[in-house]
């Protein structure tokens, strides 16, 4: 009591549950670690505010593979889950766009429908590097701090390195070359992009608390 009598005015916060581990016994250290790696390190994040998120087509929204039908049409399977998440992040009124080059091993006919499908823009482009994306931004009235992009193959690196917020899917080609500041716990294809929407989602909401707190007139508790 008389320690709590020299702090003076003082009051209880409670951590929302991502933000924290209680650390008991043995078995919460693998808790810790899982919670790491689902909702990241937060204390080194430096930018939350994601304006527009840009993706690859193959190797995040989709696994890769091409389906070819009899009649020779080319195929692509789309997870509802990742069309869900992309939705999530346009509520929030941040910008998706697809993104591929012409090395893609889809048509680009192929890749205007997929982007139809998902209700996102279409950045087609020769390299797809952090020149073009440059030009993007420009439009946009964008800096790199503001966007975030999910990419797979080691040409991605040069954008994955320059953008405020970056992840890759688990079973990219990518993964073991950069340091990804969010690295899914999910595959290509397979909800990747739906979990990487989701911690997007988490730090705006994490920022958004802090700007709270720091509007909180700590004479008044």
């Amino acid at each position: 009591m008389r320690s709590t009598t020299k702090l003076g005015k003082i009051a209880y916060y409670e951590m929302l549950p991502e933000y924290s581990v209680d650390i008991d016994v043995d078995i919460d250290w693998p808790v810790a670690e899982q919670r790491v790696l689902r909702f990241g390190y937060f204390g080194r994040e430096e930018n939350a505010a994601v304006r527009l998120f840009l993706c690859k087509v193959s190797g995040c929204v989709t696994n890769g593979q091409i389906f070819t039908s009899v009649s020779g049409e080319d195929h692509v399977a789309i997870n509802a889950r990742d069309v869900a998440g992309i939705q999530m992040l346009q509520r929030e009124n941040i910008e998706v766009f697809l993104i591929s080059n012409v090395n893609e091993p889809l048509s680009k006919g192929l890749l205007e429908k997929v982007a139809q499908l998902t209700g996102c823009g279409l950045q087609f482009g020769e390299q797809q590097n952090g020149f073009e994306m440059e030009q993007l931004m420009k439009e946009k009235k964008l800096c790199w701090d503001e966007v975030a992009f999910m990419g797979s193959e080691s040409e991605d690196r040069e954008i994955l390195s320059q953008v405020g917020l970056n992840g890759v899917p688990c079973d990219s080609v990518v993964a073991d070359l950069i340091a990804a500041k969010y690295m899914c716990q999910r595959p290509a294809g397979n909800g990747a992009v739906r979990e990487f929407a989701e911690y997007i989602l988490m730090l705006k909401k994490k920022s958004l608390l802090q700007v709270h707190q720091e509007h909180i007139d700590r004479d008044n508790f």
